[in-house]
């Protein structure tokens, strides 16, 4: 029984051993492989592939390294001890072909890939196209997807595959063709036919063939609403909301829709500034009548974005903003003011105060939301720091600073709180106390809001620059108190102001700061080339002081929105983003450069 044992043990350390040398061969040829020191590798695979009577195991980086080492016969007769161990595998004519390939036979190689490609079976295909791809016959890779189309009888199968396949080879056009193909089979994956697009969309010829296919395909397949869907998404990715429109509207009709593709596209059409696509789009929705569940959101929508396109507009009248207040009233005629509609209420209420000059209906509306019963508390805080505002307007001091403290103290740990905070802040720099509005800035230039972050900044660095250089505070709080008439719109008292601060003290460091308030007063009066004036002093006079960024910005917009020069407003915003790399405005600046550039962005 002893004896029995210590055979045993024997046995079972021997194995022990020959297993732990087997697995430091395995390792070390792997090491040698990856190392690139491939006779030293071919030693040790030949080694282990005897070992294992010629199991595939170490097979390939064997072959591989043969190949490095061109050792060509060795390689050959590798191949073909795997050929008869395993006479149906079209992989090893691959390695033939490659074999060939790398003594210069390249007819000899193409005959080996075509007997690959003949004997492979419908089970072999994702293996052999894969092969094909890793020794880049690209071509091959191609034929071998279309041959097992052919096994499955299914002249859709492996389209994903197809259309990477197509992508390596530079052939867009059957590339396309193949996602297309993909988007039907695996509706589910759009998002994933989308992205690939994507990387070639920015081409415009690229664009013009997708779009042309989907057409095609609309017309040939009109049942399937991957296609229009897709075409949907080329238009928005040029910004085409007219064209996206006719398709939506399509869809919206076909699959009797309640309008949701349609209230999208038009929200996607008002940020882009389309005006007149997204009006079209909205009154498409109400059309629909007030039994729709998007009759009544459709309605505000709309008239948030009659008042984006009338206040936004380089050139709209008095009697347009009499139009659109008219539209406000006939609205809450209609539906009334209710917890629902605070928003509306909110934008009337701001129509009142900032274009019509008229602050008591501004207050006395946003006094209702105030004391409305029930709706939101976020949606009745807005309103507070709103009526806040038209109570500064009114030289109503206490009463602002009320509203403020109210809704900081409701939400202190909130972004609403921090702005509540901010506009105290900015009422005591309107009043020259800029110690006080110093400290609050200082806070608030840590908020999680990066608006709140960057006003408050650029206050306090403003207030730090133009203190405690002089040896008087009177010009800054001449300044901030010019800065207040504006917003109380009493721009003759404002203009007067800084007048005085030019006439009194000549040559102040607050020059450049009174160029740029100068440029926006014209700005808000719609004197874009005066505008223009103002701006380009700063950058003669002051080009390499703080507010150069601001005016490259301001410039920058008047080129591309009111003057229509591209060229120029991409020169302007290049300019930020090269000689003003730490100003605030380089994100934007770097956004709006690569779309006048024509860049795909998302």
């Amino acid at each position: 029984m002893k004896k029995l044992l210590l055979a045993f043990l024997s046995l079972w350390f021997i194995s022990a051993a020959l297993l732990a040398q087997t697995n430091e061969d395995i390792r070390l040829a792997h090491d040698y492989y990856q190392r690139g020191e491939y006779q030293k590798a071919v030693v040790l695979y030949e080694k282990l592939y005897k070992k294992n009577n010629g199991h595939r195991h170490h097979y390939s980086n064997y072959f591989k390294s043969l190949l490095a080492i061109k050792d060509f016969d060795n390689a050959e007769k590798l191949i073909k001890k795997q050929m008869k161990k395993s006479k149906d595998n079209p992989l090893f004519y691959v390695d033939m072909g490659k074999l060939y390939q790398n003594k210069d036979e390249n007819q000899k190689a193409e005959e080996q890939f075509e007997e690959a490609l003949k004997m492979a079976k419908s089970q072999d295909i994702p293996s052999l196209a894969n092969n094909f791809a890793n020794a880049e016959e690209h071509d091959f890779a191609i034929k071998t997807y279309l041959r097992g189309r052919e096994l499955n009888k299914d002249d859709r199968a492996f389209s994903y595959e197809l259309a990477r396949a197509y992508s390596k080879k530079g052939n867009t056009p059957e590339m396309i063709r193949s996602y297309l193909d993909y988007a039907v089979v695996l509706p589910k994956n759009i998002q994933r036919v989308r992205t690939e697009l994507y990387k070639v969309s920015s081409v415009e010829a690229n664009m013009e063939e997708l779009q042309t296919q989907l057409y095609g395909r609309i017309q040939k397949e009109p049942e399937e609403l991957v296609y229009p869907e897709l075409l949907i998404w080329t238009f928005n990715q040029q910004k085409d909301f007219e064209s996206a429109l006719i398709q939506v509207k399509a869809i919206d009709r076909r699959m009797q829709e309640d309008g949701d593709r349609i209230l999208k596209l038009a929200r996607q059409a008002t940020d882009e500034k389309q005006y007149d696509v997204a009006i079209d789009a909205y009154e498409y929705v109400i059309a629909k009548g007030d039994g729709s569940r998007l009759f009544i959101p459709g309605k505000i929508e709309l008239l948030r974005c009659r008042n984006e396109k009338v206040t936004k507009s380089s050139n709209y009248t008095q009697e347009d903003i009499s139009t659109l207040k008219d539209e406000y009233l006939e609205f809450f005629k209609m539906f009334g003011k209710t917890s629902n509609n605070i928003s509306t209420i909110r934008e009337l209420g701001h129509l009142y105060a900032y274009y019509i000059n008229d602050l008591d209906s501004a207050i006395s509306l946003l006094h209702e939301v105030v004391e409305m019963n029930g709706g939101s508390h976020v949606a009745k805080a807005k309103a507070k720091l709103d009526l806040g505002d038209y109570y500064l307007m009114k030289d109503e001091v206490w009463e602002a600073t009320l509203l403020y403290a109210q809704v900081d103290k409701a939400f202190k740990d909130d972004i609403l709180g921090e702005e509540a905070r901010f506009r105290n802040a900015k009422l005591s720099y309107y009043h020259g106390d800029f110690e006080w509005a110093q400290g609050q800035l200082n806070v608030l230039k840590a908020s999680t809001s990066e608006l709140i972050s960057n006003d408050a900044l650029e206050l306090s660095v403003f207030i730090t620059d133009n203190m405690g250089l002089d040896t008087t505070v009177v010009p800054m709080k001449m300044y901030a108190r010019s800065d207040l008439l504006f917003l109380q719109n009493k721009v003759t008292g404002a203009i007067a102001t800084l007048d005085s601060i030019d006439r009194i003290y000549p040559g102040h460091m607050l020059a450049d700061d009174i160029l740029l308030v100068r440029a926006n007063a014209k700005i808000k009066n719609q004197d874009y080339k005066g505008a223009m004036v103002y701006l380009q002093t700063i950058l003669e006079k002051f080009g390499t002081d703080l507010l150069a960024d601001n005016a490259l910005f301001m410039l920058a917009e008047l080129n591309e929105y009111q003057f229509e020069d591209k060229a120029k407003a991409m020169e302007l915003y290049q300019s930020i983003l090269i000689d003003h790399p730490g100003s605030l405005y380089v994100a934007e600046a770097r956004k709006r450069f690569r779309k006048l550039r024509g860049d795909a962005i998302n």
